[in-house]
């Protein structure tokens, strides 16, 4: 693995003061070269993060470059201040552009 620290499953992380993250699940994905990873976040005083914003933190978390990283899903609950988020992290950039559609590499901004 290329410098992808595993480990983090069951743990909450603070972010910030109005936003942390707990780390539901996570699991390697060894025929697609990537890590699966499930996050609830509580971010009560504000708005749903964006995509960028948990690419920041997932990179922090688990090291990997922000580019690699493609954030699938973000379900927010009405009137909670919390949401759900289903990411991809690939160790390897070449699957990420054959597996991902377009349009998720656009919103990385690996295709034009």
């Amino acid at each position: 693995m290329s410098g992808v620290k595993l480990g983090h499953a069951g743990k909450t992380i603070k972010v910030s003061d109005d936003l942390s993250v707990t780390v539901v699940r996570e699991a390697e994905n060894k025929l697609l070269s990537r890590i699966e990873v499930e996050l609830y976040l509580d971010h009560i005083t504000r708005g749903t993060p964006s995509r960028k914003e948990i690419q920041k933190i997932l990179s922090s978390i688990y090291g990997a470059s922000e580019d690699s990283i493609i954030v699938k899903r973000i379900l927010s609950e009405y009137g909670r201040g919390s949401s759900k988020v289903h990411a991809h992290i690939y160790l390897d950039k070449n699957v990420m552009r054959v597996v991902e559609p377009k349009y998720m590499l656009k919103r990385v901004g690996l295709e034009s």
